[in-house]
């Protein structure tokens, strides 16, 4: 199985004025986590197949989770696992479908390393669906080993060390 999201492509949209009305920000309150829970579960559970069990998991509870909304709409979501050794995990990055193509992952991703910034991290990694190692490796990740099975979807591990 191979999800395509042609937003977490290297698309971005010349018109900045789409960009303008996203507010990437940390979900503060039990609203903004059902928003990020509600995006999550379109994109993964509804559209790739993922198991309501693998996509909700204990690593829920620890992470600092940033909701993306356009209009008073959650249209994308991602988290951050800080952990032992300096490190962190990125990670259900999504956007929703009719909001793709205009940068929002992009944004997403920066309002992640800037949450793993303010918060000292120096040294993150993420599972990446396998079509999307060129995305994040214009983030400065690269490669680690092989592809792997996360979910019924070929992953590959990347890192980043430097902040």
């Amino acid at each position: 199985m191979t999800p395509r999201d042609p937003d977490l492509e290297d698309k971005r949209d010349d018109d900045d004025d789409d960009d303008d009305r996203v507010v990437f920000r940390v979900a503060a309150t039990p609203a903004d986590l059902l928003k990020v829970m509600g995006v999550r579960g379109i994109v993964f559970h509804d559209e790739q197949g993922v198991s309501w069990e693998d996509e909700f998991d204990a690593d829920d509870a620890g992470a600092v989770h940033v909701v993306g909304e356009a209009d008073g709409q959650p249209v994308a979501s991602g988290r951050l696992q800080v952990m032992e050794g300096g490190w962190a995990k990125l990670g259900r990055i999504a956007v929703r479908e009719q909001w793709r193509g205009r940068g929002y992952a992009h944004g997403m991703v920066g309002a992640l390393l800037q949450e793993a910034h303010t918060r000292g991290v120096t040294k993150l990694k993420l599972h990446a669906q396998v079509y999307l190692e060129d995305f994040y490796a214009g983030y400065g990740f690269a490669r680690r080993g092989g592809v792997f099975d996360e979910c019924g979807i070929d992953h590959i591990l990347m890192t980043r060390e430097g902040g």
